[in-house]
């Protein structure tokens, strides 16, 4: 597998440059993939400085070894085809495992395609917290998700969220920013990565607001965070929140969509919220 594109910036470290151009988990793996990546034709390091024009191509030699075991979820498949798997994701599971919680939707994927005699080389596309449900999209082979990098520029992907409260602006861009505090939980700090969130009052009842919100960008957490700056916390959200009586996060990713790399045909695809007050 080889991928090749040109450099975007000046003085930028490699490293810097790789992480535009793919997701998250293929750069993670290169490594384990037996990369080799070339500037210019000259094999560099990760760490060296590279110009915009400069030439990088990368070469995968095989397939990640997978260390994590396999879990049978019954996973909700909305659309699948060669390259895209389209996952209706159940709250309360990890996206990607950890070594406290090692059981994810990425190792329930890889026993879905395992079953079907098909290669496990895949990467999530957008990553949903451990308590919010809904769509994600998973890319099967690495070149798909490369020609889908960096996602938040070719996905669309909008939330539904209950929120406490009545809101006075009723449609708003909200900007803020972003970065990892002392343990996992995300704080706004002026030193952070820029989170930019459209949203919209849909409905209100007894003090709750129906919330779309639409991201522009794609931060852990983001939505979770722009709701208790907003002073409008999502309900069931225990670590931004307020003390409530819900029993799970109320957010959920509704709907997504992506033009597909090689064809420019527009994917769709939207589910029904489950906890919504009306039908």
């Amino acid at each position: 597998m080889k991928l090749e594109f040109k450099c975007e910036n000046d003085n930028i470290r490699l490293s810097e440059e790789l992480k535009l151009h793919m997701s998250r988990h293929l750069y993670r793996h290169l490594k384990g993939y037996n990369a080799l990546i070339y500037v210019n034709d000259k094999l560099t390091k990760t760490y060296e400085i590279i110009n915009k024009g400069d030439n990088i191509l990368i070469i995968i030699n095989k397939e990640p070894d997978i260390n994590w075991p396999l879990y049978d979820g019954n996973i909700d498949v909305i659309y699948e085809d060669l390259n895209a798997l389209i996952i209706n994701k159940r709250t309360k599971l990890l996206t990607i495992p950890t070594k406290i919680n090692p059981h994810s939707l990425y190792q329930e994927v890889l026993y879905y395609l395992k079953n079907k005699n098909e290669e496990l080389n895949i990467s999530i596309l957008n990553r949903l917290d451990y308590d919010t449900s809904g769509l994600l999209l998973v890319a099967k082979n690495p070149d798909f998700a490369y020609r889908l990098s960096p996602t938040h520029l070719h996905m669309t992907r909008k939330y539904h969220a209950i929120c406490h409260g009545i809101f006075d602006k009723k449609e708003d861009k909200i900007t803020i920013k972003i970065k990892r505090g002392d343990t996992n939980k995300r704080i706004i700090s002026d030193d952070g990565d820029i989170a930019i969130t459209n949203y919209k009052v849909l409905e209100e009842y007894n003090n709750l607001s129906l919330v779309e919100f639409v991201l522009e960008t794609g931060r852990t957490h983001q939505i979770r965070l722009t709701a208790s700056y907003l002073n409008h916390p999502i309900c069931g959200d225990k670590m931004y929140g307020i003390e409530d009586d819900f029993d799970r996060l109320m957010l959920n990713s509704y709907y997504l969509s992506y033009n597909d790399p090689y064809n420019n045909e527009l994917k769709e695809f939207e589910i029904r919220d489950e906890f919504l007050w009306k039908n």
